[in-house]
């Protein structure tokens, strides 16, 4: 939801809070710093971790596709390396290649570089294949970094499994916008 000022985003969270409504998240995300005035940001500072969680739109893994990239490869990563060694040491000793025989190397020393060299191309291919996921949200999130650029205030609302966001009190907040982001 877009905001014109903070006043608005404490106010709903306030109501949410009365009305005892819980949410997997709640982040407001506020302007370039330069955009906020000193009461707004003692507002942000009083109300924080109370009431919801500030961040920076840079690091909120939904909304920048590069962290969210990045956060996927190291992820993928954790699984493909250690497959990668195991693989390329049982592809050593299938084998039985002298591929680095010139190094001195016994078969032990052999199965342990095509270990190396899988678990390289395992980490190869995590960043490969976590660059190769294409997800289609520019439009959505070109028009809402230009509302955090323009000095908007940003709420980011995640419901729990099963829950109904609060309608009547999203409206009664008077959202300047509303966006739904899926994933």
């Amino acid at each position: 939801m877009i905001y014109e000022d903070i006043d608005k985003c404490i106010q709903l969270f306030n109501d949410c809070k009365e009305k005892s409504v819980m949410f997997s998240e709640a982040i407001l995300i506020p302007p370039l710093s330069e955009k906020i005035s000193s009461n707004e940001a003692e507002l942000l500072n009083a109300n924080s971790n109370i009431l919801f969680k500030s961040q920076k739109f840079e690091d909120i893994r939904i909304l920048n596709p590069k962290l969210d990239r990045k956060i996927r490869q190291k992820d993928m990563s954790k699984w493909l390396m250690p497959f990668g060694f195991i693989a390329g040491i049982s592809f050593s000793n299938m084998t039985n290649l002298s591929t680095f025989s010139f190094l001195g190397l016994n078969n032990i020393g052999e199965s342990l570089i095509g270990g190396l060299l899988g678990m390289g191309s395992g980490y190869l291919g995590s960043v490969v294949s976590s660059a190769s996921i294409k997800i289609n949200r520019n439009k959505e999130l070109r028009s809402i970094i230009n509302f955090n650029k323009e000095g908007k205030w940003l709420v980011l609302l995640e419901n729990q499994i099963g829950a109904e966001l609060p309608w009547a009190l999203i409206k009664q907040s008077e959202a300047k916008d509303i966006f739904f982001l899926e994933g």
